[in-house]
């Protein structure tokens, strides 16, 4: 890059352990230090894609490039509101696909019509109103080809689609939209252990919009900033924003729906309470959020079932009672069967290593000889 590491991430504000990932393929920057980087290199996106990808090495079907986002092309056929209702429908007959069988399948299907069918629109003429609907639609679309590359271990590609949706979301001036993809970025940077970028992408969002956001999405930030604090012990902000989550879950909401959070359902919250709280080493705490998570569990979707059961399974083995457990991890295992998603493998897997010190027991045995055997399948 012309720079070495330690002054690079020194100037934009990273370790150069960050820097180092950026530059092997590992990781791939969040939007901030995308802009940061480029400006320092005096690279457009494009350029910067190139520099941390290599040329044939990108994300695969992009729509087009951040510039061309936001520009209409008069050559093509003008879009109408049927158009956009067919995006919407189409996302939402992928999210159910992703619901059931998992990111990776879904993933090569969805950036298809993204390249095959929305980039053309993306190039029609249309007017300002219209365009703004049009780049809400395909922003959302475009979020959720993210989600499924994240689920299926292509975390540079889904940093790419993240990128390319918050283009779509400023230019539809869709503040709602906006938060929700920062909620995708500090989950994806979760997962990537990266808390102080957790942390960035929540807490930014909520000291800036608060009461102006959906209150789902609201509580969503709230208890991934909460799970960020707990990895860290920072007991007080823990229960700070876990305790925010819980008063927000009860504030009316008069303002635009979010269709994207519907992921929000009764529970899930008390999962994500149980899931901090297990981490801070208070299980009595946790078990009772746990239960309700559990309560609640058949009014999810298949694949939220199956975080459910796992939360419960490591909450129950951290308590002790590891009957229980095996049991909790073997519905846990049922509600899997078919699926393929590196995050679901990632969760059955914390699961089973939770279990493997009791491997003696009867019911972990054989609990652990089931899993090993179906996560080695590729529709585990």
């Amino acid at each position: 890059m012309g720079i070495s590491q330690e002054e690079l991430a020194d100037r934009i504000g990273v370790d150069r352990t960050t820097v180092s990932r950026w530059e092997r393929g590992e990781n791939d920057p969040q939007p901030l230090y995308r802009r940061k980087l480029a400006d320092l290199l005096d690279v457009d996106k494009v350029e910067l894609d190139r520099l941390l990808l290599g040329a044939d090495d990108r994300a695969p079907e992009q729509i087009t490039s951040a510039r061309d986002l936001t520009r209409p092309h008069l050559h093509e056929a003008a879009i109408t509101v049927d158009d956009l209702q067919r995006i919407e429908q189409t996302r939402t007959h992928f999210q159910e696909m992703y619901r059931r069988v998992g990111g990776v399948p879904t993933l090569p299907r969805i950036n298809a019509i993204l390249d095959q069918r929305v980039a053309p629109m993306l190039r029609a003429a249309y007017e300002n109103q219209l365009g703004r609907q049009l780049f809400r639609a395909a922003g959302s679309l475009t979020a959720f080809a993210g989600v499924c590359a994240y689920d299926a271990d292509q975390q540079m590609a889904a940093t790419a689609r993240f990128a390319e949706a918050l283009s779509l979301a400023r230019a539809s001036a869709d503040l709602q939209f906006e938060g929700y993809l920062h909620a995708l970025l500090a989950n994806q940077a979760m997962h990537l252990g990266e808390l102080r970028q957790v942390l960035d992408h929540t807490e930014t969002v909520l000291d800036a919009l608060g009461d102006q956001l959906n209150p789902a999405l609201v509580c969503d930030l709230h208890t991934l900033a909460a799970k960020a604090h707990a990895r860290a012990a920072n007991t007080n902000a823990c229960h700070r924003h876990l305790e925010a989550a819980e008063t927000n879950a009860e504030r009316a909401w008069n303002g635009p729906s979010l269709p994207e959070v519907s992921y929000m359902t009764a529970g899930l919250i008390q999962l994500q309470t149980a899931e901090a709280l297990r981490r801070l080493g208070d299980t009595a705490a946790a078990r009772t959020y746990a239960d309700e998570a559990i309560r609640t569990a058949p009014d999810t979707h298949l694949r939220g079932q199956v975080h459910r059961w796992a939360g419960y399974a490591l909450v129950l083995t951290a308590q002790g009672e590891i009957d229980e457990a095996a049991d909790a991890a073997t519905t846990m295992l049922d509600r899997a069967i078919g699926m393929e998603s590196g995050r679901l493998h990632d969760r059955l897997t914390s699961v089973m290593r939770a279990l493997r010190p009791y491997s003696a027991e009867t019911a972990v045995a054989s609990t652990l000889e089931r899993a090993e055997v179906q996560l080695a399948e590729p529709g585990a």
